[in-house]
């Protein structure tokens, strides 16, 4: 008679596999532990980041999830994959002091595809559905050869923080009454730690928009210059920029400028006298992009102009700006 033993079924084979799978990538960025899923939760792994060979203030959690067929997993579109989450997880998530990354992995493709899914369910109020459909970018990947994290990770560790800052001042707008002198004191200490912390926000906010505007006033700074050395150029530019090469609109989307355009429109923004994070950075990308787009036409056009003469100068300032 054949000797009854436990069966492990493909679902568990697939889980351990992409858990194992998992931890030996992640051990190469972060300490990255197992956690008892003796109850599961929700959480797989707890890590921290690794920088220098040193553990940082970096800290997440994890939930793995394996498959051994991403494909069905993957929308129409192709550039992202779907997992549904139950609603109760994600309020445990965001009970959580730490972001919970979700990580897909392909055991097949050894593949493995993250994000971070709380930013998805933000603001929306989850309680009349059971469960949630969460997306994960393609282009969120991480496998053996990777060689470091994506800035974008650490940054949704940042930005959590920031976010589960909101939460305690909501906690602390639910505190109807004071009734003691304990309570007073107790109270004016927490909002000198506050006060504190805003203060240190503050600075780094200025900080971070002083940044913003050195950034704009250089890239806006070259693209002049570019202009200026393609205007020399004219009888070859004037070719394809019949207006000149101050108003061609080199900017893509709807809403296309010239450089002469955001030079306007930024001197306009400095005589308001008003600081708008959101103004100022979408500034810098449009200015950015004009500033790349206008370098890779400078030089198109020098070596079309002086075809047998080499141009180190264009060539390092494109390897410095776009990369090749």
């Amino acid at each position: 008679m054949k000797e009854k033993l436990p069966t492990m079924t493909i679902n568990q084979s697939v889980g351990n596999r992409a858990a194992s799978e998992l931890q030996a990538v992640m051990q190469k960025f972060s300490v990255f532990q197992e956690i008892d899923t003796g109850q599961d939760l929700g959480i797989d792994f707890i890590g921290t980041i690794i920088e220098n060979c040193h553990p940082t203030k970096y800290n997440f959690n994890a939930q793995c999830k394996g498959t051994d067929d991403s494909e069905i997993k993957m929308n129409a579109s192709k550039t992202e994959f779907t997992y549904s989450i139950k609603t109760q997880t994600i309020n445990y998530w965001r009970q959580k002091k730490d972001v919970t990354f979700l990580f897909l992995v392909d055991i097949k493709k050894e593949l493995i595809f993250w994000t971070a899914p709380l930013r998805e369910v933000e603001n929306r109020d989850l309680s009349k559905q059971d469960s949630v459909t969460i997306h994960i970018p393609l282009n969120n990947c991480i496998s053996s050869k990777t060689d470091c994290l994506s800035s974008n990770f650490k940054f949704e560790i940042i930005r959590y923080y920031a976010c589960f800052g909101q939460d305690i001042v909501s906690q602390l707008k639910q505190i109807q009454h004071i009734n003691d002198n304990n309570d007073i004191a107790n109270m004016l200490e927490l909002m000198a730690v506050l006060e504190k912390n805003m203060m240190l926000v503050k600075n780094k906010y200025d900080e971070i928009i002083n940044e913003l505007n050195n950034k704009i006033e250089e890239d806006l700074k070259c693209t002049l210059n570019y202009c200026s050395r393609l205007d020399q150029m004219d009888d070859v530019v004037r070719q394809y920029c019949p207006n000149g090469i101050f108003n061609t609109k080199f900017s893509s989307g709807a809403n296309q400028k010239t450089i002469k355009e955001c030079k306007l429109e930024l001197e306009q923004y400095v005589e308001s006298d008003t600081i708008s994070y959101e103004k100022l950075y979408q500034l810098s990308k449009e200015i950015y992009e004009i500033r790349c787009n206008i370098l890779g036409f400078l030089r198109e056009m020098v070596y079309e102009d002086m075809p047998f003469t080499n141009h180190p100068d264009i060539d390092d300032e494109c390897i410095k700006v776009l990369g090749y």
